[in-house]
């Protein structure tokens, strides 16, 4: 699956339970369906570290980003004992195609 969209959401640091560590974020794909304008949220774990590495130094929340990933559904039971379904991408590859205005001047001053 690729993609162009916007991350939305803080890049959040989390650990397996085995003890490896990934990155996981939303990002925002802005679109029309008949004429009108809609926004689809998608869910990506990273464990790339070289991935990791680059998007904690050069992203964050408001970049613009081409995605490859691939997509798995999982299910699980919620509080209530009914399941619930859910679409996670497993990022495969990123490139920057615009950085966060913070991220732009970390790097024109660094």
């Amino acid at each position: 699956m690729t993609m162009i969209g916007t991350i939305g959401t803080d890049l959040v640091e989390q650990t397996t339970s085995t003890g490896k560590n990934y990155l996981k974020y939303s990002i925002a794909i802005n679109g029309k369906t008949k004429g009108v304008q809609t926004t689809s949220w998608f869910n990506i774990a990273v464990f790339s570290p070289t991935q990791v590495e680059f998007m904690q130094k050069y992203l964050g929340k408001g970049a613009k980003v081409y995605v490859e990933a691939d997509a798995s559904n999982t299910s699980f039971e919620k509080e209530d004992g009914s399941k619930s379904y859910s679409l996670m991408l497993f990022q495969n590859n990123i490139e920057a195609i615009k950085f966060p205005k913070a991220k732009e001047e970390e790097t024109q001053t660094a």
